[in-house]
């Protein structure tokens, strides 16, 4: 697909050329062309444009992007939409998002989210590094079954009362359609057990029917991320 020469002109003023990231993703959103007469740059509704840019920039990052714990600041203004770095972490990943639709589209009123807690993700998440399946296991299904992530804080983009989170193509109204369970503290006297530090072991706001407790299995798993698994809170006492 052909961009207009409208978007052209945006691409070029925020210095995205057609070697770039940020090109080659609003190419393939397939917009609808705008309707004679109007100054609009694409003819989709703003939440319909949103869905397909985030789509091609999900399809994008699952063949060329990895997930990293921080970017720096080569993934500011537009970095990784213009090919200056290809690891960054959730803020970077959406922030860019938001970037190319302001920049190149000319979208206003998108604004940011954030979930400060440490959580557990809902099972079943496919993320845009394609590389890292999850980091959460229990005792019947492993990391690239359960699709669940531990994380220490989330960040998305806001637009019109929706939450686009382009690390999972997905769209959410309210944080409990995408957290599975907080983590909290767990208790002073099971710290230590079986050699767990307290930020290794962690006690579930909502209990699951794997387990009542998360611990760490392995300091730096698959794609550099610890790697935890499910426990109950009996399990966690009977260890030396």
């Amino acid at each position: 697909m052909v961009l207009s020469p409208a978007i052209q002109a945006r691409l070029a003023v925020a210095n995205v050329t057609p070697v770039m990231p940020g090109w080659t993703i609003i190419q393939n959103a397939h917009f609808l062309p705008p309707l004679p007469g109007t100054a609009g740059f694409f003819g989709d509704p703003v939440p319909q444009a949103l869905r397909k840019l985030m789509k091609a920039y999900y399809d994008y990052g699952r063949i060329h992007w990895t997930w990293a714990q921080a970017a720096g600041a080569a993934a500011a203004n537009g970095g990784l939409v213009r090919g200056l770095i290809n690891a960054v972490a959730c803020g970077s990943f959406n922030y860019n998002f938001k970037w190319l639709a302001e920049q190149g589209l000319g979208i206003a009123g998108m604004g940011t989210g954030q979930e400060p807690a440490q959580f557990l993700t809902m099972p079943g998440g496919v993320c845009i590094d394609s590389k890292w399946v999850g980091n959460v296991r229990s005792n019947t299904e492993g990391f690239g079954q359960l699709k669940c992530f531990k994380f220490s804080g989330h960040y998305w983009v806001t637009h019109g009362g929706v939450n686009y989170d382009v690390c999972y193509n997905n769209t959410f109204g309210n944080t409990n359609e995408i957290i599975w369970s907080k983590l909290l503290p767990a208790e002073p006297k099971l710290v230590g057990k079986g050699g767990l530090a307290g930020n290794q072991l962690y006690r579930l706001e909502k209990p699951l029917p794997a387990g009542d407790h998360l611990f760490m299995v392995q300091q730096m798993g698959a794609n550099g991320w610890p790697s935890w698994q499910f426990a109950t809170r009996a399990q966690i006492k009977a260890l030396k």
